[in-house]
């Protein structure tokens, strides 16, 4: 392994190069911290294992105070095995250790610290310790400790100034156990994306009050002003559901897919009702749309806009009136699939060539259409990709803005109750932000398993509701096998009974096949906790 301990560093003011042997690093003065410099980049990779453990001795060797570190190290990539961040650093830049795969070192934070980018510890995978985050940390930034997967845990410092966690921030650390990641002492704490800790097991993360507190005022003050008539969430409080992402993509057990009007057609409802019932669910969550734009029902808004995109048989609505004969509701999941898996789509109903207000209008009558064709049986709506088409984000009315353009958060609730007044709708974000809309009246919860629940309802007045994936991570059934199970009997029974006792509602999302069949192994669990 090559070390920094017997070299000395060497500096080029003319070029901005640092040299340390054969290691080069670019640098340039850092106009924030006076009398600093930003590390940019490794200009050479060298050759063997890399120990940058006399990294703080640049300022004893040269009289350059390294004051920021930028991308400089994910150059590094395999090499990399271990280094010391130096006192005098207050900002780590986006990516700085940016896929050091072999780096052992859980990174030492400066007290000092004011700033970690994005990603920039993405892929530490091998860094084993405890973590300790400065108080002066405001935002844990996208992707910043991605899969750290062997990091144990994570301490925030007294006084801690963290405000906001990012999208994906803590995603993959699965190392973690039970209260590894403490943020009690997080007090101003007002904001965590939906995303930050998938894949981490239960009951790891430990929250303090101050999250509860989001955007209170604001919420109330624009329920006031909306006039929307709120259903009643009673029958949600406290209940258990399954969700299935049954789409266009959907292989059978086979791995194969025949046309989507042949898959409709053979979808065995009696089978799907039998497993809904053996494993105990109160209401499931059933796809009408996702990533492509093809509903498995007859639809005439939708043929309007783009052909070939329904079915003749209604498979929504005979799905929903089975299960109301056995006593379970029905939400139906919709996603106005503006991505870039279908872009004739995307153009047809307006994204694309940036004609917002139709594409407004047409999601609306969309969503009209397959609610009145549905009637009394659907009790609710999860819609997904609520915020995508905004550059602005979420907002605590009833619209967000993209330019001129509002998103009709208003006018698509009231459309998903077209066939039924007693509907109850849920906002999902996109992009990393949470939807507070007073038109809704329950929290959409994606993957938020972590979060400090603590009752029915959230500070915003609305049912608390959670969703994550018990089995298939993917949400989508693709392949000859289905996916094993997330957690033990006693880690989703300990989950479902406390979360549940609180009055929140939890959906638990199952792999299904083409043919309708769920996974038999997720069932079974379901019914064995059920049991209990």
């Amino acid at each position: 392994m090559n070390t920094l301990k017997e070299l000395t560093w060497k500096v080029c003011p003319q070029s901005g190069i640092l040299s340390y042997g054969n290691l080069i690093i670019s640098y340039e003065d850092d106009k924030k911290y006076a009398g600093g410099i930003v590390l940019k980049k490794v200009l050479n990779t060298p050759e063997g294992e890399w120990s940058l453990d006399t990294l703080p001795q640049i300022e004893a060797d040269t009289g350059l105070i390294p004051t920021t570190i930028g991308s400089a190290f994910a150059a590094f990539n395999k090499a990399l095995v271990s280094y010391v961040i130096p006192n005098s650093i207050r900002k780590i830049g986006s990516a700085a250790f940016f896929l050091c795969t072999n780096v052992k070192n859980v990174p030492n934070l400066p007290q000092e610290l004011e700033e970690i980018g994005v990603a920039a510890f993405y892929y530490n995978e091998s860094a084993k310790g405890d973590l300790l985050i400065p108080a002066g940390i405001r935002v844990i930034e996208k992707a910043t400790f991605y899969w750290c997967a062997n990091i144990k845990h994570i301490v925030f410092a007294e006084g801690s100034k963290l405000e906001s966690i990012e999208e994906r921030a803590f995603k993959r650390c699965t190392g973690a156990r039970e209260g590894a990641i403490d943020f009690s002492v997080c007090k101003e704490l007002k904001r965590i994306d939906p995303q930050a800790f998938m894949n981490v097991e239960p009951e790891v993360v430990i929250f303090g009050d101050a999250y509860n507190k989001l955007k209170e005022a604001e919420y109330l003050e624009a329920d006031k002003k909306t006039g929307y008539p709120r259903a009643s969430t009673d029958w949600l409080a406290g209940a258990f559901g399954i969700g299935v992402h049954w789409t266009t993509w959907s292989t059978d057990l086979n791995g194969e897919k025949n046309s989507f009007d042949e898959a409709v057609e053979k979808f065995d409802i009696p089978r799907f009702v039998s497993q809904l019932k053996q494993a105990g669910v109160d209401y499931i969550i059933f796809t009408s749309s996702w990533a492509e734009q093809h509903p498995p029902a007859p639809c005439p808004a939708l043929d309007k806009i783009i052909s070939g995109r329904t079915t003749k048989r209604n498979l929504l609505l005979e799905i929903a009136q089975a299960l109301d004969a056995e006593g379970i509701r029905t939400i139906l999941y919709y996603n106005h699939g503006c991505n870039t898996e279908d872009p004739e789509w995307m153009k047809a109903v307006g994204y694309t060539d940036n004609r917002l207000e139709d594409f407004g209008n047409n999601i609306v009558s969309i969503v009209r259409d397959l609610s009145l064709s549905c009637g009394k049986y659907v009790s609710g709506w999860w819609f997904d990709s609520s915020t995508s088409v905004s550059k602005a984000g979420s907002a605590c009315t009833s619209i967000v803005k993209l330019g001129d353009f509002k998103y009709p958060f208003d006018e698509i609730a009231l459309a998903a109750k077209a066939g039924n007044k007693d509907t109850i709708v849920s906002f999902n974000s996109q992009g990393g932000t949470f939807v507070y809309s007073p038109c809704q009246e329950y929290f959409s919860g994606e993957e938020l398993i972590y979060f400090p629940l603590c009752g029915r309802t959230n500070s915003q007045g609305m049912q608390m509701h959670i969703w994550l994936t018990m089995d298939n991570k993917w949400w989508v059934h693709q392949g000859k096998e289905f996916s094993p199970l997330r957690f033990s009997d006693e880690e989703l029974s300990r989950f479902l009974t406390r979360h549940r006792g609180d009055g929140c509602a939890v959906t638990l999302n199952v792999d299904v096949d083409r043919t309708g069949l769920l996974n038999p192994t997720a069932i079974e669990q379901l019914a064995r906790i059920k049991k209990k």
